[in-house]
């Protein structure tokens, strides 16, 4: 094995055929560039007297953000069948990490695409060597996850969608994702409610005979999206509770009610009185504060007094 310094200029770092990594931009790496060096070499391939990266993409920008005029590298046999410099590049990343959903996505779009690996080896040879089960539906579902929405691909990446809801997302077309990537960007969910929210899309978009995500275009969706008093996860919940009214009217209509008859109990505003969030069950949940032993005989005094009102009984009605 042959390791030379090689000037960054006989480098074309635009070619990205070999690439696997999601995130070419990397602190740690940059961190450790300037302060110890370059530990591993960059793996290159000759190809129409320019040399590209078959290896080592984040350690020659890391490299280049530095001025550092030369790296380390290493330069593959001629001939090799690109296919195979493809697999050195996949080995050399599955050898240190675990690669990520899209960067295995990225993969198998590389490896048919650009080096026109058929679809039954990419099933019977690469898809167990990335960590996937054989099959023609995986096969199928990482090819479209590779061509994600970039802002869908960004919130991946950032933690705020799963890899089971950037999978379904992956099959819708591609405006629905668009809409649905403009949401995500402000607002946050647990793995379980993404879930539901996608469902709820779907359900409201063949209800309304709609692409799915087109609710998120309503008034009230999108105040909430845009309410800079909440959180993103506030907000998450919020336009999942809002999705769920608007496939459920008569829910809308139940909450609109319960407001009503809870004012006419003329409580005081500390004392909090709540159904279940969607009236899937009966009973109501009372809650209030007391600082002191005044202020809890009064919040006592106010319950009494609305025990006796007929309009408590009317918010014991779920739907």
């Amino acid at each position: 094995m042959r390791i030379d310094e090689i000037s960054l200029q006989e480098i074309d770092l635009e070619d990205e055929t070999f690439r696997v990594s999601e995130e070419l931009d990397c602190a740690p790496l940059l961190e450790s560039l300037r302060e110890v060096g370059q530990l591993n070499p960059v793996i290159l391939l000759e190809r129409n007297s320019r040399r590209i990266i078959v290896c080592g993409f984040r350690r020659a920008r890391a490299a280049k953000a530095l001025g550092m005029p030369h790296v380390l590298g290493r330069l593959l046999p001629e001939p090799l069948n690109p296919e195979r410099a493809f697999l050195v590049a996949l080995h050399d990343n599955l050898s240190h990490r675990q690669l990520d959903p899209l960067e295995k996505a990225r993969a198998v779009f590389s490896l048919r695409n650009s080096f026109g690996v058929p679809d039954q080896k990419l099933v019977r040879v690469y898809l167990p060597i990335l960590g996937l089960n054989p099959g023609e539906n995986v096969l199928r579902s990482y090819l479209l996850l590779h061509e994600i929405h970039p802002l869908l691909r960004r919130c991946f990446g950032e933690g705020k969608l799963t890899h089971a809801s950037i999978a379904a997302l992956a099959e819708m077309a591609w405006p629905v994702q668009d809409g649905i990537a403009a949401a995500m960007e402000k607002i946050r969910m647990s793995a379980g409610l993404q879930k539901k929210f996608l469902g709820l899309l779907a359900d409201l978009g063949a209800a309304r005979g709609n692409q799915p995500g087109s609710a998120l275009a309503s008034e009230e969706v999108l105040a909430i999206i845009h309410d800079s008093s909440l959180s993103q996860f506030q907000k998450g919940e919020k336009v999942y509770e809002a999705l769920y009214r608007l496939r459920n009217p008569k829910l809308s209509k139940a909450s609109d009610e319960f407001d009503s008859h809870r004012q006419l109990l003329g409580l005081p505003g500390a004392i909090r009185i709540t159904a279940h969030p969607f009236f899937e069950e009966a009973g109501l949940r009372v809650e209030f504060d007391a600082p002191d032993i005044g202020r809890f005989r009064q919040m006592v005094a106010a319950l009494q007094t609305a025990a006796q009102s007929p309009e408590l009984g009317k918010l014991f009605n779920p739907v």
